[in-house]
C-alpha cells in the first residue's frame, strides 16, 4: 500500500543539483503548511541534476476530502528516493509520465504520478551519457525495507 496524495497536489519543486540528495517542498490542498523533502538518492536519468516544478490540480479539490486525507501526512518528508521521473527519454522506469516515488520515515511509501506536462524542468539535468540508471536491486532493496516496516 502507498500513500497516493496526487490529486492533492497543488505544487511543488524537488532539487537533485546535489549527488544522491532530493530537496524540496510540496504544497497539497487540505494541509495548512508545506511538505519538505529530505531525501537520500537520484532522480533518473532523464531528470538527474536536475530542479523541477511540479504542478497538481489539488485546489480543486473537496477541502473536508482533502484536509481528511492529508491530516496525518508528515510536512518534514525525510527518507529515501524511490523511482523519480518525469517520463523522458531515456526512460528507465516509465515512459511518457512524472512518476515521483519515496520512502518516507513517517508516511511509509509515497508516490504521485502525473502527466509529462505536469513537470517543468527547472534547470538542466545532467548529460544522460553521463550517468548509469538507478540500480534496479537497490530499488527492490528500498522496497523490501518498506514492506519489512510494515510487518
Amino acid at each position: 500500500m502507498a500513500w497516493r496524495p496526487t490529486d492533492f497536489l497543488i505544487e511543488g519543486e524537488l532539487d537533485n543539483s546535489t549527488n544522491n540528495k532530493v530537496t524540496g517542498w510540496m504544497k497539497f490542498a487540505g494541509m495548512k503548511r508545506e511538505a519538505v523533502f529530505d531525501l537520500e538518492g537520484n532522480f533518473h536519468r532523464d531528470i538527474r541534476g536536475a530542479k523541477v516544478r511540479l504542478r497538481g490540480e489539488g485546489v480543486i479539490a473537496n477541502g473536508q476530502q482533502a484536509a481528511a486525507y492529508m491530516k496525518d501526512f508528515s510536512t518534514v518528508q525525510k527518507g529515501k528516493v524511490g523511482d523519480m521521473t518525469a517520463g523522458l527519454p531515456p526512460a528507465d522506469y516509465i515512459s511518457g509520465s512524472g512518476y515521483y516515488e519515496w520512502y518516507s520515515a513517517d508516511n511509509g511509501r509515497c508516490v504521485i504520478e502525473l502527466e509529462q506536462e505536469q513537470t517543468e524542468i527547472l534547470t538542466p539535468p545532467i548529460p544522460t551519457m553521463e550517468s548509469d540508471p538507478i540500480d534496479r536491486k537497490q530499488q527492490a532493496e528500498n522496497m523490501a525495507g518498506f514492506l519489512c516496516g510494515l510487518a
